[in-house]
Protein backbone atom coordinates (compact mmCIF):
# COMPACT_ATOMS: atom_id res chain seq x y z
CA UNK A 1 0.00 0.00 0.00
CA UNK A 2 2.84 2.39 0.89
CA UNK A 3 4.54 1.69 -2.43
CA UNK A 4 1.32 2.40 -4.35
CA UNK A 5 0.83 5.66 -2.42
CA UNK A 6 4.43 6.71 -3.14
CA UNK A 7 3.98 6.03 -6.87
CA UNK A 8 0.77 8.08 -6.95
CA UNK A 9 2.37 11.02 -5.17
CA UNK A 10 5.53 10.76 -7.27
CA UNK A 11 3.46 10.73 -10.47
CA UNK A 12 1.36 13.68 -9.31
CA UNK A 13 4.33 15.85 -8.45
CA UNK A 14 6.63 15.01 -11.30
CA UNK A 15 4.32 14.38 -14.25
CA UNK A 16 1.64 17.08 -13.98
CA UNK A 17 1.22 19.98 -16.40
CA UNK A 18 2.92 22.89 -14.59
CA UNK A 19 1.13 26.03 -13.41
CA UNK A 20 1.46 28.50 -16.30
CA UNK A 21 2.25 31.37 -13.91
CA UNK A 22 5.08 29.41 -12.35
CA UNK A 23 6.32 28.41 -15.79
CA UNK A 24 6.27 32.08 -16.91
CA UNK A 25 8.20 33.14 -13.80
CA UNK A 26 10.81 30.48 -14.50
CA UNK A 27 11.21 31.52 -18.14
CA UNK A 28 11.38 35.25 -17.47
CA UNK A 29 13.44 35.45 -14.29
CA UNK A 30 15.65 32.37 -14.13
CA UNK A 31 17.89 30.04 -16.08
CA UNK A 32 15.93 27.02 -14.85
CA UNK A 33 14.52 24.69 -17.52
CA UNK A 34 12.29 22.46 -15.40
CA UNK A 35 9.05 20.74 -16.45
CA UNK A 36 6.90 20.19 -13.35
CA UNK A 37 5.55 22.38 -10.55
CA UNK A 38 7.80 20.72 -7.99
CA UNK A 39 10.98 20.90 -10.04
CA UNK A 40 10.35 24.49 -11.17
CA UNK A 41 9.71 25.66 -7.61
CA UNK A 42 12.69 23.72 -6.30
CA UNK A 43 14.95 25.28 -8.93
CA UNK A 44 13.59 28.80 -8.32
CA UNK A 45 13.77 28.62 -4.53
CA UNK A 46 17.06 26.76 -4.12
CA UNK A 47 18.93 27.74 -7.25
CA UNK A 48 20.03 24.30 -8.44
CA UNK A 49 23.63 25.36 -8.02
CA UNK A 50 26.66 23.29 -8.86
CA UNK A 51 28.52 23.62 -5.57
CA UNK A 52 31.38 21.43 -6.76
CA UNK A 53 32.83 24.40 -8.66
CA UNK A 54 32.48 26.79 -5.73
CA UNK A 55 35.03 27.74 -3.11
CA UNK A 56 32.79 28.60 -0.26
CA UNK A 57 30.11 27.37 2.07
CA UNK A 58 26.92 26.28 0.35
CA UNK A 59 25.13 26.92 3.63
CA UNK A 60 25.83 30.59 3.05
CA UNK A 61 22.76 30.39 0.84
CA UNK A 62 19.17 30.18 2.01
CA UNK A 63 17.71 26.69 1.52
CA UNK A 64 14.01 25.84 1.39
CA UNK A 65 13.01 22.39 2.57
CA UNK A 66 12.18 20.18 -0.42
CA UNK A 67 9.47 18.38 1.48
CA UNK A 68 7.61 21.66 1.97
CA UNK A 69 7.91 22.38 -1.76
CA UNK A 70 6.55 18.91 -2.58
CA UNK A 71 3.65 19.41 -0.17
CA UNK A 72 2.76 22.74 -1.79
CA UNK A 73 2.86 21.09 -5.22
CA UNK A 74 0.59 18.30 -3.97
CA UNK A 75 -1.83 20.82 -2.42
CA UNK A 76 -2.13 22.79 -5.65
CA UNK A 77 -0.91 26.12 -4.27
CA UNK A 78 2.66 25.91 -5.55
CA UNK A 79 2.67 29.28 -7.34
CA UNK A 80 1.44 31.27 -4.33
CA UNK A 81 3.79 29.31 -2.07
CA UNK A 82 6.80 29.98 -4.33
CA UNK A 83 6.06 33.69 -4.81
CA UNK A 84 5.51 34.14 -1.05
CA UNK A 85 9.11 33.02 -0.49
CA UNK A 86 10.64 35.40 -3.02
CA UNK A 87 12.73 38.15 -1.41
CA UNK A 88 11.10 41.49 -0.68
CA UNK A 89 14.42 43.31 -0.69
CA UNK A 90 15.11 46.42 -2.72
CA UNK A 91 17.99 44.66 -4.51
CA UNK A 92 15.79 41.78 -5.64
CA UNK A 93 12.82 43.89 -6.70
CA UNK A 94 14.94 46.40 -8.62
CA UNK A 95 16.95 43.73 -10.44
CA UNK A 96 13.73 41.93 -11.36
CA UNK A 97 12.36 45.21 -12.75
CA UNK A 98 15.59 45.68 -14.67
CA UNK A 99 15.10 42.30 -16.35
CA UNK A 100 11.63 43.45 -17.35
CA UNK A 101 13.19 46.57 -18.86
CA UNK A 102 15.78 44.53 -20.78
CA UNK A 103 12.99 42.48 -22.35
CA UNK A 104 11.18 45.70 -23.31
CA UNK A 105 14.20 46.98 -25.31
CA UNK A 106 15.21 43.64 -26.77
CA UNK A 107 14.01 44.39 -30.30
CA UNK A 108 15.73 47.80 -30.33
CA UNK A 109 19.10 46.67 -29.02
CA UNK A 110 21.90 46.30 -31.59
CA UNK A 111 25.40 46.57 -30.12
CA UNK A 112 28.42 47.72 -32.13
CA UNK A 113 30.49 45.01 -33.80
CA UNK A 114 33.70 47.03 -34.42
CA UNK A 115 34.36 45.67 -37.90
CA UNK A 116 36.06 48.78 -39.27
CA UNK A 117 33.22 51.25 -39.76
CA UNK A 118 34.07 53.82 -37.07
CA UNK A 119 31.10 56.09 -37.86
CA UNK A 120 28.61 53.23 -37.51
CA UNK A 121 30.32 52.09 -34.31
CA UNK A 122 29.79 55.53 -32.73
CA UNK A 123 26.12 55.47 -33.75
CA UNK A 124 25.67 51.98 -32.29
CA UNK A 125 27.50 52.90 -29.07
CA UNK A 126 25.18 55.88 -28.64
CA UNK A 127 22.19 53.56 -29.05
CA UNK A 128 23.57 51.32 -26.30
CA UNK A 129 24.16 54.28 -23.98
CA UNK A 130 20.69 55.67 -24.64
CA UNK A 131 19.06 52.33 -23.89
CA UNK A 132 21.19 51.08 -20.98
CA UNK A 133 21.70 54.29 -19.03
CA UNK A 134 18.95 56.55 -20.38
CA UNK A 135 21.34 58.96 -22.09
CA UNK A 136 19.86 61.49 -24.49
CA UNK A 137 22.43 61.44 -27.24
CA UNK A 138 21.71 62.20 -30.86
CA UNK A 139 22.37 58.94 -32.65
CA UNK A 140 24.84 60.25 -35.20
CA UNK A 141 28.57 59.67 -35.74
CA UNK A 142 29.77 62.83 -33.94
CA UNK A 143 32.16 62.29 -31.02
CA UNK A 144 30.76 65.03 -28.78
CA UNK A 145 31.54 66.08 -25.22
CA UNK A 146 28.14 64.71 -24.17
CA UNK A 147 29.02 61.38 -25.73
CA UNK A 148 32.33 61.24 -23.84
CA UNK A 149 30.57 61.99 -20.53
CA UNK A 150 28.17 59.11 -21.10
CA UNK A 151 31.00 56.81 -22.21
CA UNK A 152 32.88 57.60 -18.98
CA UNK A 153 29.73 56.81 -17.01
CA UNK A 154 29.36 53.51 -18.89
CA UNK A 155 32.96 52.57 -18.03
CA UNK A 156 32.37 53.43 -14.38
CA UNK A 157 29.19 51.33 -14.20
CA UNK A 158 30.95 48.37 -15.78
CA UNK A 159 34.08 48.45 -13.62
CA UNK A 160 36.29 49.39 -16.59
CA UNK A 161 39.19 51.80 -16.81
CA UNK A 162 37.45 55.20 -16.77
CA UNK A 163 39.47 56.92 -19.50
CA UNK A 164 36.96 57.77 -22.24
CA UNK A 165 38.84 55.57 -24.70
CA UNK A 166 37.12 52.84 -26.69
CA UNK A 167 39.82 50.29 -25.96
CA UNK A 168 39.73 46.48 -26.03
CA UNK A 169 38.01 46.03 -22.65
CA UNK A 170 35.37 48.66 -23.40
CA UNK A 171 34.77 47.16 -26.86
CA UNK A 172 34.41 43.68 -25.40
CA UNK A 173 31.76 44.94 -22.97
CA UNK A 174 29.90 47.01 -25.56
CA UNK A 175 29.73 44.07 -28.01
CA UNK A 176 27.66 41.92 -25.65
CA UNK A 177 24.22 41.08 -26.98
CA UNK A 178 21.00 41.79 -25.15
CA UNK A 179 20.57 38.04 -24.62
CA UNK A 180 23.97 37.86 -22.89
CA UNK A 181 22.99 40.73 -20.61
CA UNK A 182 19.63 39.13 -19.79
CA UNK A 183 21.28 35.80 -18.91
CA UNK A 184 23.79 37.59 -16.70
CA UNK A 185 20.95 39.45 -14.98
CA UNK A 186 18.97 36.23 -14.46
CA UNK A 187 21.92 34.44 -12.87
CA UNK A 188 22.48 37.34 -10.50
CA UNK A 189 18.77 37.48 -9.69
CA UNK A 190 19.06 33.81 -8.73
CA UNK A 191 21.88 34.64 -6.32
CA UNK A 192 19.78 37.49 -4.85
CA UNK A 193 16.83 35.11 -4.55
CA UNK A 194 18.69 32.49 -2.54
CA UNK A 195 21.01 34.76 -0.53
CA UNK A 196 20.53 34.75 3.21
CA UNK A 197 18.21 37.50 4.52
CA UNK A 198 20.07 40.37 6.16
CA UNK A 199 19.22 42.35 9.26
CA UNK A 200 19.88 45.98 10.11
CA UNK A 201 23.60 45.69 10.99
CA UNK A 202 26.03 43.76 8.82
CA UNK A 203 29.14 43.78 6.68
CA UNK A 204 28.81 42.92 2.99
CA UNK A 205 31.78 42.09 0.76
CA UNK A 206 31.07 41.73 -2.96
CA UNK A 207 34.03 39.85 -4.42
CA UNK A 208 33.75 40.84 -8.13
CA UNK A 209 33.22 44.49 -7.15
CA UNK A 210 36.29 44.54 -4.86
CA UNK A 211 34.22 46.50 -2.32
CA UNK A 212 33.12 46.22 1.29
CA UNK A 213 30.07 47.89 2.80
CA UNK A 214 29.05 48.34 6.41
CA UNK A 215 25.36 48.84 7.18
CA UNK A 216 24.15 50.23 10.50
CA UNK A 217 20.41 50.33 11.24
CA UNK A 218 19.74 49.48 7.62
CA UNK A 219 21.76 52.41 6.25
CA UNK A 220 25.08 52.19 4.46
CA UNK A 221 27.50 54.15 6.64
CA UNK A 222 30.83 53.02 5.21
CA UNK A 223 32.26 51.60 2.01
CA UNK A 224 35.79 50.92 0.85
CA UNK A 225 37.90 49.10 -1.70
CA UNK A 226 39.12 45.62 -0.90
CA UNK A 227 41.69 43.19 -2.24
CA UNK A 228 40.50 39.60 -2.64
CA UNK A 229 42.06 36.25 -3.45
CA UNK A 230 43.79 35.28 -6.66
CA UNK A 231 41.94 32.82 -8.85
CA UNK A 232 43.96 29.89 -7.47
CA UNK A 233 43.45 31.10 -3.86
CA UNK A 234 39.90 32.41 -4.22
CA UNK A 235 38.19 34.29 -1.42
CA UNK A 236 35.39 31.95 -0.31
CA UNK A 237 31.70 32.76 -0.27
CA UNK A 238 30.42 32.56 3.30
CA UNK A 239 28.16 33.97 6.01
CA UNK A 240 29.71 34.14 9.47
CA UNK A 241 29.64 36.27 12.61
CA UNK A 242 32.42 38.75 13.38
CA UNK A 243 33.43 37.91 16.94
CA UNK A 244 36.86 39.47 17.48
CA UNK A 245 39.01 42.43 16.52
CA UNK A 246 42.77 42.27 16.93
CA UNK A 247 44.84 45.43 17.16
CA UNK A 248 48.44 45.08 16.02
CA UNK A 249 48.07 41.41 15.08
CA UNK A 250 50.89 38.96 14.71
CA UNK A 251 50.85 36.95 11.51
CA UNK A 252 51.25 33.22 11.98
CA UNK A 253 52.47 32.14 8.55
CA UNK A 254 50.30 29.26 7.22
CA UNK A 255 52.27 26.11 6.30
CA UNK A 256 51.49 26.35 2.57
CA UNK A 257 52.59 29.99 2.39
CA UNK A 258 55.71 29.19 4.40
CA UNK A 259 56.59 26.37 2.03
CA UNK A 260 56.01 28.40 -1.14
CA UNK A 261 57.33 31.81 -0.07
CA UNK A 262 59.51 31.73 3.05
CA UNK A 263 61.19 28.35 3.44
CA UNK A 264 64.14 29.41 1.31
CA UNK A 265 64.57 32.89 2.80
CA UNK A 266 67.77 33.69 4.67
CA UNK A 267 67.85 34.32 8.38
CA UNK A 268 68.87 37.93 7.77
CA UNK A 269 65.92 38.48 5.41
CA UNK A 270 63.46 37.06 7.93
CA UNK A 271 64.89 39.12 10.79
CA UNK A 272 64.91 42.30 8.69
CA UNK A 273 61.21 41.83 7.92
CA UNK A 274 60.15 41.12 11.47
CA UNK A 275 59.89 37.33 11.28
CA UNK A 276 60.79 34.89 14.03
CA UNK A 277 60.18 31.26 14.97
CA UNK A 278 58.07 30.33 17.99
CA UNK A 279 58.82 27.55 20.47
CA UNK A 280 57.20 25.04 18.11
CA UNK A 281 59.46 26.07 15.24
CA UNK A 282 56.68 27.82 13.31
CA UNK A 283 57.27 31.12 11.56
CA UNK A 284 55.39 34.25 12.59
CA UNK A 285 55.72 37.96 11.88
CA UNK A 286 55.80 40.35 14.80
CA UNK A 287 53.25 43.12 15.14
CA UNK A 288 54.07 46.47 13.56
CA UNK A 289 53.32 48.69 10.59
CA UNK A 290 55.27 46.38 8.26
CA UNK A 291 53.29 43.33 9.31
CA UNK A 292 51.45 41.64 6.43
CA UNK A 293 48.18 42.08 8.36
CA UNK A 294 48.81 45.77 9.04
CA UNK A 295 47.60 47.24 12.32
CA UNK A 296 44.17 45.61 12.72
CA UNK A 297 42.26 42.51 11.67
CA UNK A 298 38.62 41.49 11.97
CA UNK A 299 37.87 37.84 12.74
CA UNK A 300 34.75 35.91 11.80
CA UNK A 301 35.84 32.30 12.49
CA UNK A 302 35.28 29.99 9.53
CA UNK A 303 36.63 26.73 8.12
CA UNK A 304 38.64 28.56 5.45
CA UNK A 305 40.58 30.60 8.03
CA UNK A 306 40.00 33.86 6.15
CA UNK A 307 39.41 37.26 7.72
CA UNK A 308 39.53 40.97 6.92
CA UNK A 309 42.66 42.93 7.68
CA UNK A 310 44.79 45.99 7.04
CA UNK A 311 47.76 45.83 4.67
CA UNK A 312 51.02 47.75 4.23
CA UNK A 313 50.76 47.45 0.41
CA UNK A 314 48.38 50.38 -0.06
CA UNK A 315 49.38 50.97 -3.69
CA UNK A 316 47.45 47.87 -4.80
CA UNK A 317 44.17 49.65 -4.06
CA UNK A 318 44.85 51.83 -7.10
CA UNK A 319 44.50 48.79 -9.38
CA UNK A 320 41.17 48.21 -11.14
CA UNK A 321 41.30 44.43 -10.68
CA UNK A 322 42.40 43.60 -7.14
CA UNK A 323 42.98 39.84 -6.94
CA UNK A 324 46.26 39.63 -5.01
CA UNK A 325 45.61 37.88 -1.70
CA UNK A 326 45.84 34.27 -0.54
CA UNK A 327 42.08 34.38 0.16
CA UNK A 328 41.78 36.90 3.00
CA UNK A 329 40.16 40.29 2.43
CA UNK A 330 42.47 43.30 2.65
CA UNK A 331 40.76 46.57 3.59
CA UNK A 332 41.52 50.00 2.18
CA UNK A 333 40.34 51.87 5.32
CA UNK A 334 40.45 49.42 8.25
CA UNK A 335 40.67 52.15 10.91
CA UNK A 336 37.45 53.67 9.58
CA UNK A 337 35.71 50.30 10.11
CA UNK A 338 37.29 50.01 13.56
CA UNK A 339 35.89 53.45 14.44
CA UNK A 340 32.41 52.62 13.07
CA UNK A 341 32.37 49.57 15.33
CA UNK A 342 33.02 51.84 18.31
CA UNK A 343 36.77 51.41 18.86
CA UNK A 344 39.90 53.51 18.43
CA UNK A 345 43.38 52.59 17.33
CA UNK A 346 44.96 53.60 20.65
CA UNK A 347 47.83 51.19 21.26
CA UNK A 348 50.91 49.78 19.58
CA UNK A 349 50.57 46.53 21.52
CA UNK A 350 48.92 43.32 20.41
CA UNK A 351 45.41 43.44 21.85
CA UNK A 352 42.33 41.26 21.31
CA UNK A 353 38.77 42.62 21.59
CA UNK A 354 35.78 40.30 22.00
CA UNK A 355 32.70 41.94 20.53
CA UNK A 356 29.75 42.11 22.90
CA UNK A 357 27.41 42.16 19.91
CA UNK A 358 28.56 39.97 17.05
CA UNK A 359 28.14 41.34 13.51
CA UNK A 360 27.09 39.24 10.51
CA UNK A 361 29.62 39.20 7.67
CA UNK A 362 28.36 38.25 4.21
CA UNK A 363 30.97 37.51 1.58
CA UNK A 364 29.01 37.23 -1.66
CA UNK A 365 29.46 37.11 -5.43
CA UNK A 366 27.41 39.47 -7.59
CA UNK A 367 28.42 40.59 -11.08
CA UNK A 368 25.25 42.54 -11.87
CA UNK A 369 23.16 44.38 -9.30
CA UNK A 370 21.30 47.62 -8.62
CA UNK A 371 23.22 49.73 -6.12
CA UNK A 372 21.87 51.89 -3.29
CA UNK A 373 21.54 54.85 -5.70
CA UNK A 374 19.44 52.84 -8.14
CA UNK A 375 22.30 52.49 -10.65
CA UNK A 376 22.73 49.15 -12.41
CA UNK A 377 26.31 47.92 -11.94
CA UNK A 378 28.16 45.32 -14.01
CA UNK A 379 31.41 43.54 -13.16
CA UNK A 380 33.54 40.78 -14.65
CA UNK A 381 33.04 37.18 -13.58
CA UNK A 382 36.54 37.02 -12.07
CA UNK A 383 36.27 33.45 -10.72
CA UNK A 384 34.17 32.04 -13.56
CA UNK A 385 31.17 31.31 -11.33
CA UNK A 386 28.63 32.55 -13.90
CA UNK A 387 29.64 29.56 -16.00
CA UNK A 388 30.50 26.94 -13.39
CA UNK A 389 28.07 27.66 -10.55
CA UNK A 390 24.86 27.06 -12.51
CA UNK A 391 23.96 23.56 -13.62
Amino acid sequence: MKNILFVLIFTFIYAEVPDFRLQDYQERYSVCKEKTDYSIAQCLLNGNLNYSGLRGDKYAYRFIDRGSIAAAAQNGDIYDYTVSLMPKTRRYIFLKEYIDYLYSIKDQYSPPQFKGDDAQDIIDIKKVLNLLQFARLEENSDYTQEFEVELLEYQKRHGLEVDGKIGPSTKRELKKSIDEIIIKAKKNLTLERISSPKGANYVLVNIPEFKMYYYDNGEQVLSMKVIVGKKRTRTPILNEMMQYIVKNPRWNVPPTIYKNEYADKSESYLKRNGFAYNSEGKLYQKEGSGNALGVVKFLFPNRFNVYMHDTPTKSLFNRKVRTFSHGCIRLEKPIALLNELGFDYDTKKNRWITLEKQIPVYVEYHTLWVDDDGIVQFRDDIYGYEQSLFR
